[in-house]
């Protein structure tokens, strides 16, 4: 639950889970957002060229049959470029982040089955198609961005001080 806390002089602070919301933490989400909004841009914009690549790594998966990899990157793709806008320009930031984590978790699935199956992928990641030689660290990566993407789901889904209060008004002076 919010907590109003009044603090030194007189500015009024509002705390979650013991943690204030002051200017501080307010750039960082800011700085954290652009940076997630501009990676996703540039492995979006990567992608695009390279579309073949992506659907060849959801065909290399096994996880489902090969018409519909190039179905399924074409709408991954286009999804990772809309989130791409939307935290840059911070339009419809919850569902943004919302498509975030589904990205990010379909990811990681697609990496953790490949590794507990024992699969050879390749992946074409930041520009470069590169063997995926060592699943832990790949895997530690993609939760990172999980992690990073889920601070910003918190952050875009809590509440926000004097939302959903009911106002009276005072109606004696008509």
């Amino acid at each position: 639950m919010p907590v109003l806390v009044l603090a030194a002089g007189g500015k009024m602070v509002y705390t979650f889970c013991g943690m204030v919301k002051n200017r501080y933490m307010t750039l960082l989400l800011a700085l954290l957002r652009l940076g997630l909004g501009g990676f996703f841009l540039l492995t979006g914009m990567q992608k695009v060229a390279g579309l073949g690549e992506t659907a060849d790594f959801l065909t290399r998966s096994r996880l489902l049959p090969e018409v519909c990899s190039m179905p399924l990157a074409c709408i991954g793709v286009s999804m990772e470029l809309v989130v791409a806008a939307c935290l840059l320009g911070k339009w419809h930031y919850r569902g943004a982040t919302v498509w975030a984590l589904a990205m990010c978790g379909t990811f990681l699935f697609l990496y953790l089955q490949a590794w507990v199956r024992g699969l050879e992928l390749s992946c074409n990641c930041l520009g470069s198609t590169h063997e995926i030689v060592d699943y832990p660290l790949d895997t530690g990566m993609r939760l990172l961005l999980l992690g990073a993407v889920l601070l910003l789901f918190w952050e875009a889904h809590r509440p926000t001080p004097g939302f959903g209060k009911i106002r009276k008004y005072d109606f004696t002076d008509c």
